[in-house]
């Protein structure tokens, strides 16, 4: 988290030790207002298709749960997918509804798994794979375990075609990733990774259409008009907001508010479109100084070519076996010991990074891989 974000933080709380001088109109309304102010920016969006959530989950909720489902009708979502995208759907069996797993390549499905090759086709799969019943695709932009960049842009022109929404998680893309959200009928993600902001704090990123058909969250913050203090309340036409506020979970943290408004400005000074150029090179050295290692050197080869057609994000993800597991976590506790943090998924050992790093960061994760 940058040191605006702290800044901003502590302003807050400095504030709420006299809260009886706080100010409703700045202080609260203009703190979330800035959020979403932000976070059109980010996404190159309209402000008022931006819902605050508090993380993916409750983003992918608002969705899930909105949706006026009839009894047959069904879910994609590609198998092996995080629990945020799996779990809310599958909660929607007793409504009647059919949540079905898609795999996107020969082999996802095996024992021990195929690993993914720039030969796959996730989107073909998945468009396959739509049928009468379907209303809603729901994937990761970038899948957290192998780290295979889906093509939205294209799923989501062909789901339109067949009159489907798609919504998309996307968490380990945004911050150091450009979106498009052509063909995208929600976007969800949490503040806490590459948007660098406090644990807790989101934004859901939905389409009138869509939006049009969710049921309101029914919170007081819903309502078409702010809130007034003064004890009056203008008489709404309409009980709900159309706008984003529409899906927003109630009062959100201003403290986390303001941090993650902070990180969002920062990260826009910079620009989306420099940090994912400059992740990329930082990317390719890496591919460079592990291509003669002999313990990475053919799995580096397969990422390098989901590098070059642009099939990843921010993390690398180098696949191991399971009897190279032991000195995979061996090489884990060495890293945290030299201050290198990374993490493993499902068989693969996840390499981020971001705007901040530089090519001393890369010769030193080469370093520490080469010492397997």
């Amino acid at each position: 988290m940058p040191r605006s974000a702290l800044a901003g933080m502590q302003e807050i709380l400095q504030q709420e030790l006299r809260p009886w001088e706080m100010n409703w109109e700045r202080d609260f309304l203009g703190t979330c207002q800035a959020l979403r102010d932000a976070g059109a920016q980010l996404l190159d969006a309209d402000v008022s298709d931006i819902s605050i959530t508090q993380c993916t989950t409750t983003g992918l909720e608002a969705i899930a749960f909105g949706m006026p489902w009839q009894p047959g009708d069904e879910v994609l979502i590609p198998r092996d997918e995080f629990p945020s995208n799996r779990l809310p759907w599958m909660a929607l069996s007793a409504r009647g509804v059919v949540c079905r797993e898609v795999t996107l390549w020969d082999g996802q499905e095996a024992l021990p798994p195929r690993v993914p090759t720039v030969a796959v086709d996730p989107e073909q799969r998945l468009m396959d794979a739509i049928g009468p019943r379907t209303r809603i695709v729901a994937v990761s932009w970038i899948r957290y375990q192998d780290g295979i960049r889906l093509d939205v842009q294209r799923l989501g022109q062909a789901c339109r075609e067949r009159g489907v929404h798609l919504v998309v998680d996307g968490i380990q893309g945004a911050g150091t990733t450009l979106a498009s959200l052509a063909g995208v009928s929600a976007f969800a993600s949490g503040g806490h990774k590459g948007l660098l902001g406090p644990q807790g704090q989101g934004l859901l990123w939905t389409s009138p259409e869509l939006r049009a058909l969710l049921m309101p969250s029914g919170t007081w913050l819903a309502a078409p008009s702010a809130f007034s203090q003064s004890g009056v309340q203008e008489a709404p036409l309409v009980p709900w907001a159309t706008d984003g506020r529409r899906l927003e979970p109630g009062s959100p943290s201003i403290v986390n508010c303001r941090a993650l408004a902070a990180s969002l400005t920062m990260l826009l000074g910079a620009g989306i479109g420099r940090i994912e150029d400059h992740v990329r090179a930082l990317q390719q050295q890496l591919l460079d100084a592990l291509k003669d290692d002999p313990f990475w050197q053919t799995d580096a080869a397969r990422v390098r070519c989901l590098v070059d057609h642009r099939r990843t994000g921010p993390t690398l993800c180098f696949h191991y076996d399971d009897e190279q597991a032991q000195a995979v976590t061996r090489l884990l506790a060495l890293g945290e010991r030299e201050g290198i943090t990374a993490s493993t998924r499902d068989g693969f050992l996840r390499i981020a990074f971001h705007g901040w790093h530089d090519a001393a960061d890369v010769r030193r994760t080469a370093a520490w891989m080469a010492r397997i």
